[in-house]
């Protein structure tokens, strides 16, 4: 695949890894304690700034038993991310007009192999993680909407500042808010992800894609380093 290269240099594969790693970094913000009731879930913008000093606490915590096992990232997204994405959502998303080619029960477990895709996902981006600044968009009321877009901007020191955007979405029964989707430089990752499963349905079909995502999510984290 050639490489192609933003306004200010960053490659495309670099950019992809980044809007991860940094949708890892803002996700867990509202993820360091999931049973923390104090937090406003019933605002996408609070949600997110509410709770991001606990995520440095998290990994001060944790950071002994990382350096022990880097595979407790995975016990860590498992246990505190995931309970703030809707994977569900995020899963019909990604499968695009597939979706209605599939039964409920098929669409179910394709559903769970993705939120397990998920995890092994976000714990490699984790490693990423150097503590990046956060600064975040003013907030404005969603209105009558289920979607929200909440505007953060990543600063690293080793390269220019970057706008994530991320998508939300709010339950019609609680009322909470959860994400879905994130964004940066006009990229979407669900988009990417529809984008690189439908080629794989296509040619394989769906239990193709779904052993492939099955045998993807039980390898070992391993740490990488963005240069």
């Amino acid at each position: 695949m050639a490489v192609m290269m933003t306004k200010e240099g960053i490659t495309m594969k670099f950019l992809l890894q980044f809007i991860l790693a940094a949708s890892a970094f803002i996700f867990s913000l509202s993820t360091a304690n999931a049973s923390d009731s104090s937090v406003d879930k019933k605002d996408p913008y609070v949600l997110i700034e509410q709770v991001s000093e606990q995520t440095f606490e998290r990994f001060r915590q944790d950071r002994p038993l990382i350096e022990k096992d880097i595979n407790h990232l995975k016990v860590i997204v498992a246990q505190e991310l995931i309970p703030y994405i809707h994977h569900r959502y995020a899963a019909a998303k990604v499968l695009g007009k597939n979706r209605k080619k599939l039964s409920k029960e098929k669409f179910a477990q394709f559903s769970e192999i993705f939120r397990d895709y998920l995890i092994f996902t976000y714990a490699n981006v984790f490693t990423l993680y150097d503590h990046q600044k956060v600064v975040y968009s003013n907030p404005k009321k969603p209105g009558k909407s289920r979607i929200a877009s909440v505007r953060v901007s990543i600063i690293d020191d080793n390269r220019p500042p970057i706008k994530i955007d991320f998508k939300l979405i709010k339950s019609k029964k609680s009322g909470d808010w959860s994400a879905f989707d994130m964004s940066a430089e006009g990229i979407s990752m669900v988009a990417s992800k529809q984008k690189e499963f439908n080629a794989i349905i296509r040619k394989h079909g769906i239990d193709y894609l779904m052993e492939q995502l099955a045998t993807k999510s039980a390898q070992s984290v391993e740490k990488k380093v963005v240069k």
